[in-house]
């Protein structure tokens, strides 16, 4: 009866062993899975491109409200209605492809309205982030994409 009890008992011990050891991997591999995706997330760009031991890719592909969101910020300047808000990134964006006669989008009167017409919700931009220069400014520019970059890049 005692060899038995005492058995029952190491069994049970072991089954709690085994089932803790069990646990230990899983949250450890879980954590180092979670911790890669947060090193990866933290260098990554917006159409998930992971900038860590790669070339530059200095294009990106934009629908229209991401252009429009661009106009707002860095054309119009009504980054967060900050009047006094001075910034040394320069965005030009063209709504025509390359191979069209260039039409910039310049004017910082336009309404909502007139701005969705003329970028277009369905529209793909490519925004390219020039070469830094001496002046201390980023420029951007965005251009509207043909059907073949568009699946180039995509």
């Amino acid at each position: 009866m005692e060899n038995a009890s005492e058995a029952i008992y190491i069994g049970i011990y072991t089954l709690i062993f085994v089932i803790a050891l069990s646990l230990t991997v899983f949250l450890f591999s879980s954590m180092l899975d979670y911790s890669e995706e947060a090193y990866e997330y933290m260098h990554s760009l917006g159409n998930d491109a992971v900038l860590v031991n790669v070339p530059a890719n200095r294009h990106l592909l934009l629908n229209g409200q991401e252009v429009i969101s661009y106009y707002y910020n860095y054309i119009k300047k009504d980054r967060f209605s900050d009047e006094d808000y001075n910034s040394n990134i320069i965005v030009s964006i063209n709504l025509n492809t390359k191979d069209e006669s260039p039409l910039m989008l310049n004017d910082t009167d336009m309404s909502y309205k007139d701005l969705l017409e003329d970028i277009g919700l369905n529209n793909k931009y490519i925004l390219t982030v020039g070469d830094n220069t001496n002046d201390n400014n980023t420029y951007i520019d965005i251009i509207k994409a043909t059907d073949e970059e568009v699946e180039e890049l995509w």
